[in-house]
């Protein structure tokens, strides 16, 4: 590449022994420049360039001089279209996400702070900046169950630099009309999972699964549950264990877990229906106690206490939260995040942050993340269903 780079407007150039004062002729700021400005073509150089022979010994054959200067010039412009052509190339290869990233990138939170979801956030941005070397902003976006940042997310420009944090809702909302759905994002990877847990008020007549089911089946629609809201990740699975069950209970709605789980706890419902983790200060507590775990075996921290399939109901559900970025985005761009956030949940700090929330760190990948979104989405679609068209 040429080795100079000059903006002087009134430059002194030596070349072959000859000094030459180059004036402004091309481009915006005279001279020479390695700017990314469209180059352009050598006689248009040659014509603009206007290179005058400063007082210096002359010659008896001008036309040697002559030559020489044309000579001299079309060097120029050859090295000035090597300096303008590498820097398109750097262009191309960063919009290709060859250079990427190149700035800061900005992580959204679809919720309000002090959550699961924002502590994830405030937790992996540091692990994410070590790895990709630049700045990741934690900006918080609530509202409509998460559709304000999920919505924001799908009208930015692909290129990696911004990002969200994403729910079980970006696969549920399009049942419930939003236009939020999951081709409208490219999942970047899962980052922890919340298994769930029924548990009931501590004075609760039901000590199993099936105690609370058989009575349900003989008082149709008088038992109650908290629910945080219809289509949420913890209403939904309450959904399935009716249909599951073959009976009817009341969902009595909340705003959010927190305040669903403290009504259960004071019995003001017969049950709840919510993340092991978000359960246990109310079980710790002596306010609540766990009846069935909606995982697939006994959770090692509550092995005393069976699982839902069991006790006769085949249903698990757990909260998750994962990173997207919008549709479009250059596969080697998500390739990177992936295994930079792959990186991240893999580190000690982070997951004894993560375990001592009650939650279990988890990392899928990008490609195995989209086909679990999928599932998710044909999963939770019927449960939502029935509880709009079941809810009092």
């Amino acid at each position: 590449m040429l080795g100079f780079i000059l903006f002087d407007m009134s430059t002194h150039v030596r070349i072959a022994h000859n000094v030459y004062r180059v004036r402004p002729g091309w481009g915006s700021t005279g001279g020479i420049s390695a700017s990314p400005s469209p180059a352009p073509s050598v006689r248009q150089y040659l014509q603009t360039l206007r290179v005058t022979h400063l007082p210096v010994t002359t010659t008896p054959k001008g036309s040697i001089m002559k030559k020489t200067i044309l000579r001299s010039a079309a060097l120029l412009a050859a090295g000035l279209l090597t300096v303008t052509g590498c820097a398109a190339n750097s262009k191309a290869d960063a919009a290709a996400g060859g250079g990427y990233p190149s700035k800061d990138v900005r992580l959204i939170v679809p919720w309000a702070a002090g959550g699961s979801g924002d502590l994830t956030a405030r937790t992996l941005a540091p692990l994410l900046e070590k790895d990709l070397g630049v700045n990741v902003i934690v900006e918080n976006k609530p509202g409509a169950n998460g559709s304000v940042a999920y919505n924001w997310l799908a009208e930015q420009k692909p290129d990696g630099y911004n990002l969200s944090l994403m729910g079980v809702e970006v696969a549920t909302l399009q049942f419930m009309d939003y236009d939020i759905k999951p081709e409208n994002y490219a999942p970047i990877g899962q980052g922890l999972a919340g298994p769930g847990a029924i548990a009931v008020p501590i004075d609760s007549p039901y000590k199993t699964l099936e105690d609370l089911v058989s009575d349900a089946k003989a008082k149709p629609g008088k038992l109650t549950f908290s629910s945080p809201g219809i289509g949420s990740v913890w209403d939904s699975p309450a959904a399935g264990l009716q249909q599951l069950a073959d009976i009817k209970l009341t969902s009595v709605p909340f705003d959010g877990s927190a305040p669903a789980i403290a009504a259960a706890a004071a019995g003001k419902v017969d049950f709840s229906i919510d993340a092991i983790g978000s359960q246990k200060i109310q079980v710790d507590g002596g306010h609540l106690r766990y009846l069935a775990m909606l995982t697939d075996e006994r959770d090692p921290n509550n092995p005393d206490v069976p699982t839902a399939q069991e006790s006769g109901v085949d249903l698990q559900n757990a909260s998750w939260v994962g990173v997207m970025a919008p549709k479009g985005t250059p596969e080697d761009v998500v390739t990177k995040l992936s295994a930079a956030m792959e990186k991240a949940t893999e580190d000690a700090g982070y997951q004894q942050v993560i375990t001592s929330s009650n939650l279990v760190p988890t990392f899928k990948n990008s490609t195995d993340m989209a086909t679990f979104i999928q599932a998710e989405a044909k999963r939770y679609g019927p449960w939502i269903e029935f509880a709009k068209n079941n809810t009092k």
